[in-house]
């Protein structure tokens, strides 16, 4: 009788260890990172599943295969330079002849003018941070028209427009992220 006992006992505790085992190791539904994967043609896939494993690249994410309307290859670091018409990489090669042709053609893009409509002229200017005034041409005239003024500051190798137009100044916030000479914003912010 004992060993019967002891059997059916045995046969009871097997389930219930194994039952108790899996309960202790299982913390519910796996919850994955935040974390995404780049693709060559610079999608962005996120864990899924249960296992959370990355979700696949598009089948046509070849490197190479993000071509813009020029031709140039984005996942290498390519963008394309209307100045010198070609594609580059803007950490290797700079794409303007100097800051004024950098500022002069992001304000042309920016308000969707040719580069020859953009005319600037630079009033004061540093190795970092340039001041000065933008004149948009009227259309079939080769007059300036209507235009305003502009502050750039170098960010890396680079020109950012940190102020364009002719109306409110933000000079609280270009203070606070800038340091421009003071003598660069007379005209522009009350020093």
């Amino acid at each position: 009788m004992k060993k019967i006992l002891l059997v059916a006992l045995v046969i009871i505790l097997i389930p219930v260890g194994f039952y108790l085992f899996k309960s202790a190791n299982n913390t519910g539904p796996v919850a994955c990172t935040m974390e995404a994967r780049i693709c060559p043609d610079g999608t962005a896939v996120g864990r899924t599943g249960p296992s959370c494993d990355f979700s696949p690249c598009p089948a046509n994410s070849i490197v190479g295969g993000d071509k813009d309307e020029h031709g140039c290859i984005g996942s290498a670091g390519y963008s394309w330079c209307e100045p010198k018409t070609k594609c580059l990489r803007v950490w290797e090669e700079t794409c303007y002849a100097g800051a004024e042709q950098e500022i002069q053609y992001r304000l042309a893009q920016k308000y969707g003018k040719s580069v020859e409509d953009v005319t600037i002229k630079v009033n004061k200017k540093t190795s970092e941070y340039i001041a000065g005034s933008v004149f948009f041409a009227t259309k079939g005239l080769s007059t300036p028209g209507e235009g305003g003024v502009f502050l750039a500051a170098k960010a890396g190798n680079m020109w950012e427009l940190v102020y364009d137009g002719n109306g409110s100044i933000p000079c609280d916030r270009i203070k606070e992220q800038y340091s421009f000479p003071k003598d660069m914003l007379v005209g522009f912010c009350d020093i």
